[in-house]
């Protein structure tokens, strides 16, 4: 393992260790100030998601993700580390808090360090999942003699 791909690893585990233990201030400490982040999704659904640019409205995020929901569960399940990159598989569980529904999602996310601070971060999640887990109920095909297409 190389040094920066030692020292990448050290910062990946802080920043997921201190988001499982939802220690905000201690997760922002290894934001770079000029970050370039990114979680793909319906940001007219989920307002926390899209596109942010700088550390005060990545902060402003995880501020309206604590108003939307309690998390009660983060678990990295895997964590893959090259040079100044890492990439990681999570799985989140939360209460949606205006309707007490049980929310659970995988995400994967891509970040690029510099300097000991995370300065590009990308996340890809279902939120087609979670727009269904969200409304409780399936957005399955809305006409019954729609066939669900198979694969072989």
């Amino acid at each position: 393992m190389t040094k920066t791909t030692a020292r990448t690893r050290a910062l990946a585990e802080a920043f997921y260790k201190a988001s499982a233990e939802r220690d905000i201030e201690r997760a922002m400490s290894l934001i770079a100030d000029d970050v370039d982040w990114l979680v793909q999704g319906p940001v007219d659904v989920f307002a926390f998601l899209g596109q942010r640019r700088g550390k005060e409205t990545v902060l402003e995020g995880y501020r309206d993700i604590a108003r939307k929901l309690e998390i009660t569960g983060y678990t990295v399940e895997a964590l893959l580390v090259d040079g100044d990159r890492a990439a990681a598989l999570i799985r989140l569980s939360s209460i949606i808090r205006a309707t007490g529904r049980v929310m659970t999602v995988r995400t994967s996310q891509f970040s690029r360090f510099r300097d000991g601070k995370i300065v590009e971060m990308r996340a890809v999640l279902d939120t087609y999942d979670m727009v269904e887990q969200t409304l409780g109920r399936s957005l399955g095909p809305a006409r019954p003699e729609i066939e669900q297409v198979a694969f072989a």
